[in-house]
């Protein structure tokens, strides 16, 4: 029997999204904006200014920041389908086991 997460994703078509690579793409993207901000502040100071430097380090920065915010979506995916899941669960058992109207 599917659990009602496996029929959330059968129904809507959606794939298993992998916890590990959601914590991976945060770290990565915290780790490269970081590296970005260390990159690119210290060339604002520089005389004269090299603006290669800046333009790397506020790339790495946007970068990164993007990959930290696309872990932390999956993460929220994932929470919202684990909840979704729970509510047909409750509904279920309200509703004496049946299906409960829900398709």
């Amino acid at each position: 029997m599917k659990t009602p997460l496996d029929e959330i994703r059968h129904r809507l078509g959606y794939q298993h999204l992998n916890r590990v690579w959601a914590k991976s793409e945060i770290f990565l993207g915290l780790a490269a904006a970081g590296l970005g901000l260390f990159l690119g502040v210290p060339s604002l100071s520089q005389s004269p200014f090299v603006w290669q430097q800046f333009v790397a380090g506020l790339a790495l920065f946007v970068l990164g920041g993007y990959l930290a915010m696309a872990g932390h979506r999956s993460h929220l995916y994932q929470a919202d389908s684990r909840h979704l899941a729970l509510l047909i669960e409750e509904m279920r058992q309200l509703h004496g086991g049946r299906d409960g109207g829900v398709q």
